[in-house]
């Protein structure tokens, strides 16, 4: 049985360990309010509805100010790997710290990489706002980091009790997602749909032109668009695709790639 393999990021004592150890049931990562607690990493398999989870806990990413002593570049560097390692990714915020630009920074490394995204807000009891509010806060901050379609953030609270089977529906969700083959006739419809809602600009008097897309890859998800002139297409339309491809084929906590193939002109000489 093949594991889908899961890593806890986020920044220092936002409950990474306290998340690590309630979904083993057992004690296994150091719990500490001393930033720096968890170094290396430990990982854990369980089984969820038949499913096997390896489980990476990580030490806590800081600033690029604050991580240059040797300790924090050990802990980087393996919260790093972790991060290469892994299928889905848990990324914990505080929900009294906000989203920082640091998390956002992270959270575009992660799917930039590839790997499905799962946002959990944390320590939500600790807020003088409603939950509601909070999570409206984070979501409305989600969505503006990068392409990938995400799912609403999951909350908790500083004491979480019994297994969160929310994140791994979740989990289960996102992988099965960025592992499907999507039929080359739906998503040229797509594609054609979307370019008939939002016409692609005028580029040099020259309206680029796509024929075709096809998907090449799963895990990550990558699609090759065909067509004339597609490298004069700005980076704010491939966004636009790129949105609109996963919200039709309601893939969500994934990034999909699309590499642009231009036909070579018959009349310009080699």
């Amino acid at each position: 049985m093949e594991d889908i393999s899961v890593a806890i990021i986020g920044k220092p004592n936002v409950g990474k360990s306290t998340l690590f150890n309630k979904i083993l049931s057992k004690n296994i990562s150091l719990v500490d309010n001393i930033p720096g607690t968890t170094k290396d990493i430990i990982e854990q398999r369980i089984f969820y509805k038949n499913n096997s989870f390896l489980i990476f806990d990580t030490g806590g990413l800081k600033k690029k100010s604050k991580s240059k002593s040797e300790e924090q570049t050990y802990i980087t560097k393996n919260t790093l790997q972790a991060i290469y390692k892994s299928n889905i990714v848990f990324f914990l915020v505080e929900a009294n710290a906000g989203l920082t630009k640091a998390d956002k920074q992270i959270c575009r490394f992660i799917l930039d990489k590839g790997k499905g995204l799962v946002f959990i807000i944390n320590k939500i009891d600790l807020t003088e706002n409603s939950r509601e509010v909070v999570k409206e806060y984070f979501y409305s901050n989600v969505d503006l980091f990068d392409d990938a379609l995400l799912h609403e953030p999951v909350s908790m609270n500083s004491v979480i009790s019994g297994f969160p089977n929310k994140i791994f529906e979740l989990a289960l969700e996102i992988f099965r997602n960025s592992n499907k083959n999507i039929n080359s006739k739906f998503l040229n419809i797509v594609i054609q749909n979307l370019v008939l809602k939002n016409r692609i600009p005028i580029s040099n008097k020259y309206r680029p032109k796509i024929k075709f897309i096809k998907q090449v890859s799963t895990s990550p998800m990558i699609f090759k668009v065909f067509g004339s002139q597609l490298n004069k297409i700005s980076h704010d339309y491939k966004r636009y695709l790129c949105k609109g491809i996963l919200k039709k084929t309601n893939i969500k906590g994934v990034r999909v790639f699309l590499k642009f193939i231009s036909a070579k002109n018959p009349y310009v000489a080699n």
